[in-house]
């Protein structure tokens, strides 16, 4: 079949499955995915791996669309709201998912302390995509939902920097270091001062152009043009692509915040059927058969993971004093892993190849069942805290 059907397919089954999920009172993403790893290789294989690869530019196109829409919702109004709790609480889940992680795997595991360290190191990536599509189907608005998209966004340049120090001492634990800490060091700082340096430019250069065209379908073209080109040149340049994007939305929405509104409801007119195209072939890339290889050591990793995830959020927000709603059901919406996670296995493929297959095939297990059972736990988090259905606009 040719591409163009295939995303006639993929669309149409991705809005009923989505429409179904809804009668079991599960978030739309859930459906989206689960169709996909119907549709892909795992099971049936109409949307066969080679489809999969020839459609990835959308993984692209997407997660620059949803960097972008973060970045737009730290508003220096939106933080000042938060307080300190969001940087308290982005330290402190991203501590607990590192700590807990690397305490099971080396002392109730007896995996090698550098290897245990380098799992905990990727324990810290939350995927951003699903729970944003889960706030947005829910028109989450208030304290919780506030403090969960500012903690989504800061979370991956806290990942970054955390991998990268732990792949130095790693290093030096195996006895195999090259180039020197610092130099090991160097490299993350680099990639998260050149992704805002990036971001920054573009939200400048958006600003400028969009305020001389008045129509609003030029506006939206240009958006998309830019929006696209700096996370091309991200990943052409190995900076953060997430990161980038961020910064674009967040330098944009405070610089010119009623211009950049205007800004982003284009895009949020547009953005569904690229989002459904995304969900679902993330759902066929998903691979069922990892869930049998991942064993004792995925097991512990999942739970352990989950568990410093919500217990740090929930210790993050009781140290800043955050209202009741976030110490209790902020952490549920960090579940999700994808992307970033599995970015940093390839790096360790680099770097560590002896472990690379089983660090492989751990994380990519595990991105299963996180993406299966997170978009459920971000839709409880919303209910519990009685903020679905609030922002009506």
């Amino acid at each position: 079949m040719n591409i163009v059907l295939y995303l006639g397919i993929i669309l149409i089954t991705g809005l009923f499955a989505g429409k179904v999920i809804n009668f079991l009172k599960l978030p739309a993403v859930t459906g989206y995915l689960l169709i996909g790893l119907l549709l892909g290789p795992s099971v049936v294989n109409l949307v066969t791996a080679e489809t999969v690869t020839a459609l990835s530019p959308i993984n692209s196109i997407a997660l620059s669309l949803i960097a972008f829409s973060i970045g737009g919702e730290l508003s220096r109004h939106q933080i000042k709201q938060c307080g300190k709790s969001v940087l308290v609480i982005t330290v402190t889940q991203v501590l607990g998912a590192y700590l807990l992680v690397s305490l099971t795997l080396h002392y109730l595991l007896e995996l090698e302390l550098h290897s245990a360290l380098i799992f905990a190191a990727i324990s810290t990536a939350t995927a951003p995509a699903a729970t944003i599509m889960v706030l947005r189907e829910y028109k989450a608005k208030g304290p919780m939902t506030s403090n969960l998209l500012a903690v989504v966004a800061l979370d991956d340049a806290l990942c970054l920097i955390a991998y990268g120090i732990t792949m130095a001492l790693a290093k030096s634990l195996a006895g195999k270091v090259s180039g020197g800490v610092g130099a090991m060091v160097a490299a993350p700082l680099w990639e998260l001062t050149g992704s805002i340096l990036l971001g920054a430019v573009f939200a400048v250069v958006l600003l400028l152009l969009s305020s001389r065209f008045k129509e609003k379908p030029d506006k939206l073209v240009l958006l998309l043009g830019l929006v696209f080109l700096q996370a091309g040149l991200a990943e052409l340049f190995h900076f953060s692509a997430l990161l980038t994007g961020m910064t674009m939305g967040c330098v944009a929405v405070n610089l010119l915040p009623r211009q950049s509104e205007a800004l982003f409801r284009l895009v949020r007119s547009v953005d569904t059927p690229i989002f459904v195209l995304f969900f679902v072939l993330a759902g066929a890339n998903l691979h069922l058969g990892l869930l049998v290889k991942v064993g004792a050591l995925g097991v512990a990793y999942i739970v352990s993971r989950i568990i410093g995830k919500v217990s740090g959020a929930m210790v993050g927000a009781t140290i800043s004093k955050a209202p009741a709603v976030v110490r209790k059901y902020l952490g549920l919406g960090l579940i999700p892993q994808a992307g970033v996670a599995i970015g940093l296995t390839l790096l360790v493929q680099q770097d560590f190849p002896e472990i690379a297959s089983l660090v492989t095939t751990v994380i990519l297990g595990s991105v299963v069942v996180y993406e299966i059972i997170g978009p459920y736990f971000a839709k409880l988090a919303v209910i519990k805290a009685g903020e679905a259905g609030v922002n009506r606009n």
